[in-house]
């Protein structure tokens, strides 16, 4: 038996460790799905993973050693893992057979024809019991962190929503695998609520947001954050619950799971940075308000150039260029008269586009903020035409 040239394959895979690895890491990412869209901080995971077990492998085929305690422990810690991150048990346990089988070639090829028929029995053998052994204990990992979470549903509920507003769930066949298991639905699209933290703002026994249909719950340190399918039911303090007009709240509606990380950053921005006067009208701030904040305070380069599209809407139809023009005039006068004499219109015209401009974006132009947020989406609309 060629101890000799099992140390040369062993010495050859610890001096090409970044090569080895990829090579394995490539394979596994290539053939199984719900890998396909891992993050870069999940692909390193991976990759420390792969080195170490690699090493591990050889190391046993080597002197024919098998898995001690201790390596066991730590696939049940890897099984428990994946079952809190949510990625499916099946894939898991392919991907250690498909870097199992790609491990082997990759012996055969590195012992260059100096192996005998008894090295590769035994690296047969070592493969085939340590690919057994590692997936019991995965299988068992998995499963006690599994049953572990269906018992606290609560915090995994409240997980999957930190998650999402996150983005660390990139892969879709991962979120669908997880919600699945956790018996939820994430619609196409979302309402992503913020309230001031409180008792009233609270989640319920199952971690979700009272409301009809999808909901989830997310604490952060001054805020409460709610993803639901519908809008939520605030009451006058700007808490879940009864209806009426909220003192504090941010509300973006139609998101997708995509556009949830920036959109939760942007509201959490402005719940944190909004003047008291752009709560004082309806007591909730929406996208183009979270985004002149987001403009005002330089936090998002992207924000002037949404902010047009979401402040004036229906006015940038060009049917209603009318409308935009009188607002436009307006705001470059102060009254409506004066906009009358530079549009060259009666003084009520320039009224009743008012009105409709009121009408189809929501803004008083009596209200000093809802006034702001329109004049700063016209200036970066002139400023993006003049560009």
């Amino acid at each position: 038996m060629g101890t000799r040239e099992r140390l040369a394959v062993q010495r050859a895979v610890a001096r090409d460790a970044d090569q080895v690895t990829a090579r394995v890491i490539g394979v596994v990412l290539r053939e199984i799905p719900a890998y396909a869209d891992v993050s870069p901080a999940q692909r390193d995971e991976i990759a420390a993973i792969a080195t170490w077990a690699l090493q591990r492998t050889v190391e046993m085929w080597v002197d024919e050693s098998a898995m001690t305690e201790a390596d066991l422990r730590r696939f049940r810690g890897i099984g428990a893992a994946r079952a809190t991150d949510g990625r499916p048990l099946p894939a898991i346990l392919r991907a250690y057979r498909v870097a199992a089988v790609e491990t082997a070639d990759l012996v055969v090829e590195l012992g260059d024809e100096t192996l005998d028929v008894d090295d590769l029995a035994a690296l047969n053998r070592t493969m085939l019991v340590g690919v057994d052994e590692l997936s019991e204990a995965l299988f068992a990992g998995y499963e006690e962190a599994s049953a572990h979470l269906r018992q606290d549903r609560a915090r995994v509920l409240a997980a999957l929503a930190a998650d999402l507003l996150a983005g660390r769930q990139t892969s879709r066949a991962a979120l669908a695998d997880r919600s699945a298991r956790l018996g939820v639905t994430i619609p196409s699209r979302l309402v992503l609520t913020i309230l001031p933290s409180g008792p009233r703002a609270a989640a319920g026994a199952d971690g979700t947001a009272g409301t009809a249909g999808f909901a989830l719950v997310h604490s952060a340190r001054d805020h409460v954050v709610h993803l639901s399918e519908a809008p939520v039911a605030l009451d006058v303090d700007g808490h879940a619950g009864r209806t009426g007009t909220p003192s504090r709240a941010v509300v973006l509606q139609g998101l997708t799971v995509a556009q949830l990380p920036r959109a939760y950053r942007l509201a959490a921005g402005a719940f944190e940075r909004a003047p008291a006067r752009a709560y004082r009208r309806s007591g909730i701030l929406t996208l183009a308000d979270v985004l002149l904040v987001a403009v005002l305070a330089g936090t998002d380069p992207e924000a002037g150039d949404d902010l047009p599209a979401a402040a004036l809407g229906p006015l940038l139809d060009p049917a209603q260029t009318h409308l935009l023009e009188g607002l436009v005039g307006y705001l470059d006068h102060g009254s409506a008269t004066e906009a009358a004499t530079a549009l060259g219109v009666h003084p009520q015209t320039v009224r009743h586009r008012l009105r409709r401009v009121r009408g189809l974006t929501g803004r008083d132009l009596d209200d000093p903020w809802d006034r702001l947020v329109l004049d700063a989406a016209r200036t970066a609309l002139q400023s993006r035409a003049a560009s």
